[in-house]
């Protein structure tokens, strides 16, 4: 005969109960818990996270778990999963760190908070300077940029029927995406020059002699006075002699020879292998990425064979050498009324005018040695 007992029967029917309730439950909280708590609670730098179109969200969960970004890839994709949100994910760059919960991730892929930078571009940068920031703040890639610049089918592109970008491209603070197109940023860097200048009537001789302006007095304001040396020499078919055009002149070359010989060099080279090559030497050059950028003149760049060298070459270099800022392309268009034929720049900054060489010599001989 077998014994029933019936109580017991009820207290674990109970217990049974119990655990068929608490169970969901637990792993309902454990699962919110997970959602909504960053994996730490300490000041964590961000790190850049990129998503390509046609990523899957199995793709994505795994590469943040390798970024060490999320604990558990499988949570993570489960969450992903039962809301629907892998279906609205948007694809871009976006700025994740551990102070982040999993919900407040999916939050910026989902509504797409690309990451974005604060570029500030110098007037009187020119396409080299301006891609070496972009390259730093991880905007675009430099090689890349400078290529747009010089790309006949993209400058039209975007509107801008000129040789190159240089001198289109209006100095400002911009907000970039990270990982932009170079056709984006260079698209709206030319549509702020637009609105800037739309009520200037400017030739191109104009912009070409802004950019000498700006270069020689960084903005200073002896602008006017420098625009009248350059038009003056100019109407008298005097060579400009003007150390910037020969600087750009080099930099130029420098990419030329960079396009000719070492293209083989991509993302995936061994950097090693540039450090032998004398483009690649590091020097009294600031260097930015692949290609030198010069900040000052050499004696060698006057023998430069360019139609950039100003000191073997009469009349206007055939594009601008920089990106003027609207005071430089007003002091391009009117000029001061002078006899000035040189200028020399002093070690304090001031900019001292001459009407003749033999006066030129005399500043030289005081202000410079």
């Amino acid at each position: 005969m077998c014994y029933f007992d019936y109580q017991t029967f009820k207290k674990i029917k109970k217990i049974k109960k119990f655990f068929i309730y608490l169970i969901p439950i637990f792993l309902i909280l454990y699962i919110l818990f997970y959602a909504f708590t960053p994996q730490s609670y300490f000041k964590t730098p961000v790190v850049l996270f990129n998503i390509k179109r046609g990523y899957s969200l199995k793709t994505i969960s795994f590469k943040l778990y390798k970024k060490n970004i999320v604990s558990n890839p499988y949570l993570f994709y489960f969450i992903g999963f039962i809301t629907g949100y892998s279906r609205y994910i948007e694809s871009g760059t976006y700025y994740v760190s551990l102070n982040e919960s999993p919900a407040s991730i999916y939050y910026k892929f989902v509504n797409g908070k690309i990451a974005t930078t604060k570029v500030t571009v110098i007037p009187g940068m020119n396409i080299f300077q301006i891609a070496m920031i972009l390259n730093e703040k991880h905007v675009v890639k430099e090689i890349n940029f400078i290529k747009a610049s010089f790309n006949k089918n993209i400058l039209l592109s975007i509107g801008a029927d000129k040789k190159s970008a240089e001198g289109v491209l209006y100095p400002d603070t911009y907000i970039f995406k990270i990982n932009s197109t170079s056709k984006s940023v260079l698209k709206k860097m030319f549509n702020e020059f637009k609105l800037k200048t739309k009520n200037i009537k400017i030739s191109y001789k104009d912009l070409i002699i802004a950019s000498l302006i700006i270069k020689e007095t960084n903005g200073g304001k002896d602008m006017k006075t420098v625009s009248s040396v350059f038009h003056n020499r100019l109407d008298i078919n005097m060579p400009l002699e003007s150390d910037p055009t020969n600087i750009y002149a080099e930099d130029l070359n420098n990419f030329k020879i960079y396009e000719t010989h070492f293209n083989k060099y991509s993302d995936k080279t061994n950097h090693s292998n540039k450090k032998s090559n004398k483009y690649f030497k590091k020097s009294n050059n600031k260097i930015a990425g692949f290609i030198k950028f010069h900040s000052r003149m050499n004696v060698e760049y006057i023998k430069i064979k360019s139609p950039y060298n100003t000191y073997l070459n009469y009349g206007l270099p055939p594009t601008p050498i920089s990106n003027p800022n609207i005071a430089a392309i007003m002091a391009a268009i009117h000029p001061l009324k002078t006899n000035y034929l040189y200028f020399i720049a002093t070690k304090k900054g001031k900019t001292i005018f001459a009407k003749s060489l033999n006066i030129q010599i005399n500043n030289i001989d005081k202000y410079l040695k």
